[in-house]
């Protein structure tokens, strides 16, 4: 049988456009629908009781450091395949895929093997009993569904690097409708012998099932790939000490970067809760809004990691270049379109998260000025995946840790609590953050590009 071999040359901009798109989109929607599964939990549950919403999201909060931090840290899987698949050596994919599956299932074990020590502590000595009690089942179900959703998030990315992003994206929906249906079932405590299965708990058993339901699901879409043989999916390949190195270290550098964005941000979350309660609710509302534009930023990413991939193992100089001026071009141009939306309708919109008279005034102009981050923030996320796939995994990380770690966290503190700016100036730490990530990530990219030194092999 022949090599499934994607063509990474892209001799035109307007093909490189073509490629990003067809890749992207279905990544955007398995985006969303990785959101939406966390989003009907919070809507079935809060119309339920209140109080077990906040089981839920006492319950949630601990496993979301441990999931985005290893999602960075698979993303070599991702990388090393679009590598492999442009270089032409195919027969190497194998490899890399039963290294992915080995660190996803050593990731999803230590993390649920910490949640499961450490989570029941960490409530009991930060909420109140009540709150604690509540939450303790919910989380030790979430901590034991970790291993599931880690094979399925490596099996995404090893998917998505194999162009096979409308079948990932077809596969998370199915675990979504799987994951509402069990909501509705589940959360009213209704079920005759089931009741004990009701609100917060009634919505992880929801998850758990949906993710093993997932992962199921792909790891049989793997196995029954029609290049399964050639790619040496089962096949068992002689020790590759410099390959799987290289694979760990560029996760470590995607997972140490999710790492210092995602507790930095909570570092902010924690300054606007020594602001006010409203504070907090503004702040939150505008990381809501944001998250959810942002999944464009983030399949634009994808796919740009993945082409950039593959033009890097065919050691196409001009397909690097152009893939990767392409993706900043698109993302910046859909974060535009972003900010026009939010200055001509931020009103609607605060309206629409709140009908809180005393908060809609402020959730609006949170959201004017959140305008000022859209943009270079959205670029910063395809840069930093492009630059991992020409094998530039450290310099992300350092900017990162720069720009949100030992900036944008002082600056928060300074605005919002010694300048008293409040949320204002939470989001103007952001923006100042945002602008040097974007700038250098963009930067370091063109000037390697302008570097005449050979492509390294793979």
């Amino acid at each position: 049988m022949k090599p499934f071999l994607p063509t990474p040359i892209f001799h035109s901009y307007k093909a490189a456009f073509t490629e990003l798109y067809t890749l992207a989109w279905p990544v955007v929607i398995s985006r969303l629908s990785i959101m939406l599964m966390g989003l009907a939990d919070t809507v079935i549950v809060g119309h339920y009781s209140s109080k077990e919403l906040g089981y839920h999201s006492m319950a949630w909060a601990p496993t979301s450091i441990f999931l985005v931090t290893s999602i960075g840290l698979l993303v070599g899987l991702q990388v090393k395949t679009s590598h492999y698949l442009g270089a032409g050596e195919t027969g190497r994919i194998g490899a890399v895929f039963q290294r992915g599956m080995s660190y996803a299932l050593a990731l999803g074990l230590g993390s649920m093997i910490l949640l499961l020590l450490a989570g029941p502590y960490l409530l009991d000595h930060t909420v109140t009993q009540s709150l604690a009690e509540g939450a303790r089942n919910p989380l030790i179900l979430f901590a034991i569904s970790m291993p599931f959703y880690m094979v399925s998030i490596g099996c995404s990315e090893f998917l998505e690097a194999l162009g096979k992003t409308r079948q990932t994206m077809y596969m998370n929906m199915a675990g979504n409708v799987l994951n509402v249906a069990l909501l509705i079932l589940l959360v009213p405590g209704q079920v005759a012998g089931l009741e004990a299965f009701d609100g917060a708990m009634g919505a992880a058993v929801s998850t758990f099932i949906a993710r093993i339901f997932i992962m199921v699901l792909m790891l049989i879409y793997v196995l029954r790939l029609p290049q399964a043989r050639d790619y040496g999916i089962l096949r068992k390949h002689a020790p590759d000490p410099a390959a799987a190195k290289e694979q760990r270290h560029v996760g470590y550098a995607a997972g140490a970067s999710y790492f210092i964005e995602v507790s930095a941000f909570a570092g902010m979350t924690f300054f606007a809760g020594r602001i006010s309660e409203v504070a907090v609710a503004q702040w939150a509302i505008v990381l809501n809004f944001a998250s959810l534009v942002f999944m464009v930023p983030m399949g634009l990413a994808v796919g740009c990691s993945v082409l950039v991939g593959r033009a890097f193992g065919a050691r196409d100089r001009d397909a690097i270049r152009r893939m990767g001026r392409v993706s900043f071009t698109a993302a910046g141009a859909f974060m535009v379109l972003v900010v026009v939306g939010v200055l001509l309708f931020s009103g609607a919109m605060a309206r629409g998260y709140t009908s809180d008279p005393a908060l809609i005034a402020g959730v609006q102009v949170c959201l004017l000025l959140a305008c000022g981050f859209f943009i270079p923030d959205g670029v910063q996320v395809v840069a930093a995946q492009a630059l991992r796939a020409r094998r530039d995994v450290v310099t992300p990380t350092v900017l990162h840790y720069i720009s949100y770690g030992a900036v944008m966290l002082p600056l928060g503190y300074l605005f919002s609590q010694v300048m008293g700016l409040g949320v204002p100036g939470l989001i103007y730490a952001v923006i100042i953050a945002s602008l040097m990530s974007g700038s250098f990530l963009v930067g370091r990219f063109i000037w390697l590009d302008h570097r005449q030194v050979a492509l390294p092999a793979v």
